[in-house]
C-alpha cells in the first residue's frame, strides 16, 4: 500500500492560502484539504475555473501557494513558468471516480431508444472511461450497445454540474461530487494514485526583472 503520508516541501510557513481548481467539490479541492491536514494548519482554498488562472493570481499574491495534479495535460507550463517557484510535492489519492448519471431509468431510456448519450469527463481520467463503462452491471443498467459522444469538461466537478443541470447524460467523477449533486453511480469505483505540485511566487525573479528595469530607465 502506497504511503500517503510522503512529501516534500520547501519553507512555507508564510502560506496561509491555497489556490486550484474549481468548483467545489473537484478533486483538486479534495487535495487542497488533505495539503492542510499534511502541514497541519488552516488553510483558506480559493477555487478557479482553471489551473491558469489559479496560477495567474499566485503570481501576484506573496502568501498563496498554486496547488496542481501532476496528471494535469498541460502540467508542464507551470514548471516551466519563470514566474512562479517548484514549492513542494505530495501524494494524494482523490476520491473514488465514478461513472454515474442524474436518472438510471431515463438513461436506460435513451440507450433503449438508441439515442447517443453525452459523457462529460475532465481530460486527466479520459483514458480509463472505456474501462468504467464496462464494469456497469447490465442488472442495473445495459450500456453494452450504447452509443456515446465524449464532451470534455475543464474539471470533474464541472462534469457533475453538466449532468445534474441536464446538458449531459452521464460523467466521470469524485465521490465528493457525486454525493453533492446527488447523482447515481453506474460504474464500479475507479481509484487514481497521483501526486500533486505546489508553486509560490517567484520573488527572486521579479526582484531580478525590477533591478533590470531599474538600470535600463537610467543608462
Amino acid at each position: 500500500m502506497m504511503d500517503q503520508s510522503y512529501f516534500w516541501l520547501r519553507d512555507n510557513n508564510d502560506i496561509n492560502t491555497v489556490a486550484t481548481l474549481g468548483p467545489k467539490s473537484s478533486s483538486s479541492e479534495a487535495a487542497a484539504k488533505y495539503f492542510s491536514t499534511l502541514i497541519n494548519r488552516p488553510l483558506k482554498i480559493l477555487l478557479f475555473d482553471t489551473f491558469e488562472e489559479a496560477s495567474d493570481y499566485v503570481e501576484l499574491t506573496d502568501s498563496t501557494a498554486l496547488l496542481v495534479a501532476n496528471a494535469y495535460q498541460k502540467t508542464d507550463f507551470f514548471y516551466m513558468n519563470p514566474k512562479t517557484l517548484l514549492s513542494g510535492s505530495f501524494f494524494f489519492s482523490p476520491p473514488a471516480y465514478h461513472l454515474c448519471c442524474k436518472d438510471i431509468n431515463a438513461l436506460q431510456q435513451k440507450v433503449n431508444n438508441n439515442e447517443v448519450i453525452n459523457i462529460d469527463t475532465h481530460h486527466a481520467p479520459l483514458s480509463r472511461l472505456d474501462d468504467l463503462i464496462k464494469t456497469a452491471n447490465p442488472s442495473v443498467i445495459d450500456l453494452s450497445n450504447a452509443r456515446f459522444n465524449i464532451r470534455l469538461s475543464t474539471s470533474t466537478s464541472q462534469a457533475a454540474i453538466h449532468v445534474a443541470e441536464g446538458h449531459s447524460d452521464c460523467c466521470l467523477v469524485n465521490s465528493d461530487s457525486i454525493t453533492l449533486y446527488q447523482l447515481k453511480k453506474i460504474s464500479a469505483p475507479l481509484t487514481i494514485n497521483m501526486t500533486w505540485a505546489l508553486f509560490i511566487k517567484n520573488q527572486q525573479r521579479q526582484k531580478e526583472e525590477a533591478k533590470w528595469t531599474t538600470t535600463n530607465v537610467y543608462s
